[in-house]
């Protein structure tokens, strides 16, 4: 069993690799979101996997989660991470890659699976790390929640079980394209300027805009992890007068 996780461990330190490291400050009221890995080491990761599915065997919901992850250098090893305590709790994890939120919500439905963790910091900087979760779809976790992880995690009631099971759905971005794409095309053509910002976005809404008729204006469409432009947030400066 993964010891309790502590707050006061600092990278490049032997603790920082044989023990869990997790902030309290990063459980939110609707998500959580951490420094990474200042405020969350892989260890800690795992024992949010373990939360998660203990907190699901307390509330009588089947334990079978979609996973996926948005384009950070580190997002694969931090969902990696999620999944093996997932694992460890006895879950039943369906993995659908490189995603967007959206997409791991639609999965739920689309696969028939109760819980979502889907790892992505959404517009902050890089450095950052996050989940977004939900047991009882459509709707994602709320502060009840939270609240109760939160509390799982820190004091360490996380339990072992066996039964997990990792199923990788390899098709899964093809299959939400063309769910996006089965409707009538547009009857007046639009011009729309695709500004992803070098983010997650790229690999799915040029394509998709075009596919319902759109004219697409690429515009920083190519996935580049360092965001050499600016952060792909739609309130940044940067990135308003590059669309502008």
């Amino acid at each position: 069993m993964i010891p309790t996780p502590r707050a006061d461990l600092r990278p490049n330190t032997a603790d920082f690799e044989r023990l869990a490291l997790v902030k309290p400050t990063g459980f939110r009221e609707y998500d959580a979101r951490w420094l990474f890995p200042e405020e969350i080491n892989l260890m800690g990761l795992q024992t949010i996997g373990l939360g998660l599915a203990t907190l699901f065997a307390e509330r009588n919901v089947p334990k079978r989660f979609v996973v996926g992850h948005d384009f950070r250098w580190y997002s694969g090893s931090v969902k990696q991470a999620l999944i093996s305590g997932l694992l460890a709790g006895g879950a039943e994890v369906h993995d659908i890659g490189l995603a967007l939120s959206p997409m791991a919500y639609y999965a739920q439905f689309a696969l028939d699976v109760e819980g979502v963790a889907m790892v992505t910091a959404s517009h902050n900087d890089n450095g950052w790390t996050g989940i977004k979760m939900g047991m009882q779809r459509p709707l994602t976790f709320g502060p009840d929640e939270m609240t109760a992880l939160k509390s799982i995690v820190l004091e360490g009631r996380y339990e072992t079980r066996a039964g997990g099971r990792y199923v990788y759905v390899s098709d899964f971005a093809e299959r939400y394209i063309a769910a996006l794409c089965d409707r009538p095309r547009l009857k007046t053509k639009l011009k729309v300027v695709a500004a992803c910002g070098n983010g997650t976005a790229g690999a799915f809404a040029p394509r998709v805009l075009e596919a319902v008729g759109c004219e697409v204006i690429p515009l920083d469409t190519e996935l580049d992890h360092s965001f050499p432009r600016y952060n792909p947030n739609p309130e940044d400066m940067k990135m308003l007068h590059a669309i502008a």
